[in-house]
């Protein structure tokens, strides 16, 4: 999916918001581990990463991390199209859109984009959408551009947020985690401004900062 970012609608007077989607609007890892379970598989929650956590139900091996890319792909085809929301994620998103830019910054397979857009506007989240791939500090240091004002980002992940921090110059990052069990084995956080666990707290966050 080819998105020309700087042909998107975007309000350069406000600010801007680049919020990831998997287990930020999207609950990835209770879809994940549905999907799993539907094959035969399952996931420990011994290490905050995909490898080392996935097993086979009947013997207990350890799925090869060959596999898993794989595995990847073909959980998206099955449930992007069908995963629940966050709680608060579509009711403050759409409150933030009132004051500033939002951008959905997503990485996830170029043949499952399409059924994200199409699920993000089934839900009412009708926002300008890239489909990513690798570390976001780059694309990111490029949509910044897009703003004479701040710039906020969201995600899950440690190395996006410390990818994003070490890339742009202006960006706010915003660590936010509410999954229980990731929380209990997530490294630290090194290079978050701030960081939430639920949406509420990113509002305020955001609406305080702005």
């Amino acid at each position: 999916m080819n998105i020309n970012y700087k042909n998107f609608q975007v309000d350069k007077n406000l600010p801007l918001l680049i919020c990831d989607a998997d287990e930020v609007l999207f609950e990835f890892m209770h879809s994940f581990e549905r999907y799993l379970n539907e094959n035969n598989m399952y996931f420990t929650y011994k290490s905050f990463k995909l490898s080392g956590n996935i097993y086979t139900k009947d013997n207990n091996d350890i799925i090869e991390e060959s596999r898993i890319p794989n595995i990847i792909s073909e959980f998206f085809k099955s449930y992007t199209s069908k995963m629940p929301l966050i709680i608060g994620a579509k009711e403050t998103l759409n409150t933030l859109k009132k004051h500033l830019n939002i951008i959905i910054l997503s990485n996830i397979p170029e043949e499952s984009a399409n059924d994200r857009i199409c699920l993000l506007k089934k839900n009412d989240m009708d926002f300008n959408f890239i489909s990513n791939k690798g570390p976001k500090g780059e694309i990111c240091k490029e949509l910044e551009k897009l703003t004479n004002n701040k710039v906020f980002f969201i995600d899950d992940l440690p190395n996006q947020i410390k990818s994003v921090k070490l890339n742009t110059t202006k960006i706010t990052t915003i660590h936010f985690l509410q999954n229980k069990k990731l929380l209990e084995i997530i490294p630290r956080v090194k290079y978050s401004d701030f960081n939430a666990k639920n949406w509420n707290e990113i509002k305020k966050i955001i609406l305080n900062n702005i």
